[in-house]
């Protein structure tokens, strides 16, 4: 699957096709119940019953779904790297060579955190402070910047790296840059964030007689 076809059909709430009709309703229903109190009373605060009263279930249908409120936490997290994600795909990138398809992306990022920057702070929760926490980059955001760079390669844009490699690499750097910026800056260095990825992406992946251009 193409860099296009992943971000197109990237949906800005996944699609939980293992849990059919109305569970797969009510299952949404808890995790957007989470998310809501996660980002207005916080992870310490909000409680299993708390989500519960709020989706309109009862506290067993929770757990149902969920083994604990860490468990939740990682549904909103997966949720909103999805909504991310979603967020990134426009049609008049498509037919762009990679090196001027990195600083829409970029912008496009930022400016969906820009708009939520209380879940970029609850994304920042330190993992020790909950438990296990997954590490490994959401499947579908892997599987699109793998795909993006895959396309670059096969185009001629970008240097022959390993895009397993460098696809792991892009999403820690981007992702804890907008950890940073908004999780403790409060984005007030948005630009100067954006400029200094996109001229780290392009000296780093793209052939030197590209990169600026």
């Amino acid at each position: 699957m193409s860099t296009n076809e992943i971000l197109r059909n990237s949906p800005t709430e996944p699609d939980h096709a293992s849990t059919p009709g109305a569970d797969a309703n009510k299952r949404q229903a808890i995790v957007h119940a989470a998310r809501i109190m996660f980002t207005t009373d916080g992870y310490e605060a909000t409680t299993i019953a708390k989500v519960a009263q709020r989706a309109g279930v009862a506290v067993g249908t929770v757990y149902l779904y969920f083994q604990n409120k860490n468990d939740l936490l990682s549904a909103v997290k997966s949720d909103w790297e999805a909504e991310v994600l979603g967020s990134l795909w426009r049609s008049e990138l498509a037919d762009l060579p990679f090196h001027l398809k990195v600083r829409p992306m970029m912008e496009g990022a930022f400016d969906i955190c820009a708009r939520h920057n209380n879940m970029v702070q609850l994304m920042g929760i330190q993992a020790e402070m909950i438990g296990k926490w997954p590490s490994a980059p959401p499947p579908p955001i892997y599987e699109a910047l793998k795909a993006l760079l895959d396309e670059g390669v096969a185009q001629g844009s970008l240097r022959p790296v390993d895009t397993t490699a460098a696809a792991v690499a892009v999403y820690a750097m981007v992702n804890g840059t907008l950890l940073h910026c908004f999780g403790s800056e409060q984005g007030k260095h948005k630009e100067l964030y954006i400029d200094t990825l996109v001229d780290a992406i392009n000296r780093w992946l793209v052939k030197p007689e590209l990169a600026d251009k």
